[in-house]
């Protein structure tokens, strides 16, 4: 199975990133064939047994890149957050994962989109058109309701997801209650126990998405 594995943070620089990590290899150990598409502070990344597609942030690198530094929710001191962007900040980063994602689906043609936190990139995966599930961390739904900005995105993420994998019960409650349309495709999925799964469990979930998406 091809999967298209999405986040905002670099491999190295978060637990969401580091998730992200094991989970491609866990899927190329069991045969599948994982790609990442994830945000970059500009320096080089380390080599991975699958391939990692960036958008370049903090230098504008590339026809993708981004002038202004990685956006993130809790930032550390000085870093910039998402709630520091301007609207032009906010669209110049929606467009750049849009073209490197566009690229990824022309390019790589993946049965499934799996996409860290309910997010822009949860969001953009609807747009795309293809199939996809979400793992919500917590985080953007705060940023969100800081935020009104970002609210629509983040509805229209969460509503259209095939599944939601939530990290702890405490947020599938939070998540029932504030996505009741959705509480059937919500479920409690901790990082520990999905990386342990990834081979096989995971795939299985994604083709469970795609027989009721396309039904077959």
């Amino acid at each position: 199975m091809r999967v298209l594995l999405l986040d905002h943070f670099p491999l190295d620089a978060s637990p969401s990133g580091r998730h992200v990590r094991a989970l491609a290899r866990a899927l190329l150990e069991a045969g599948h064939e994982p790609r990442v598409l994830t945000a970059s502070f500009g320096v080089e990344e380390p080599e991975e047994p699958f391939a990692v597609r960036t958008v370049q942030c903090g230098g504008g690198q590339g026809p993708d890149g981004l002038a202004f530094d990685l956006p993130a929710f809790a930032p550390a001191r000085g870093g910039v957050s998402f709630l520091d962007l301007t609207v032009e900040q906010i669209a110049a980063y929606r467009e750049a994962f849009r073209r490197r994602l566009d690229l990824e689906i022309a390019d790589f043609d993946p049965q499934m989109i799996h996409a860290q936190y309910v997010w822009l990139g949860g969001q953009l995966a609807l747009e795309s058109g293809a199939p996809y599930v979400l793992t919500a961390w917590g985080p953007e739904f705060d940023c969100a309701a800081a935020d009104p900005r970002y609210q629509p995105l983040v509805d229209q993420a969460a509503e259209n997801a095939g599944r939601i994998l939530a990290v702890d019960e405490a947020l599938v409650v939070r998540l029932g209650a504030r996505f009741e349309g959705a509480a059937d495709r919500i479920l409690c999925a901790g990082p520990r126990l999905v990386e342990r799964t990834a081979g096989h469990e995971l795939p299985a979930l994604y083709r469970t998405v795609l027989e009721e998406r396309f039904g077959v």
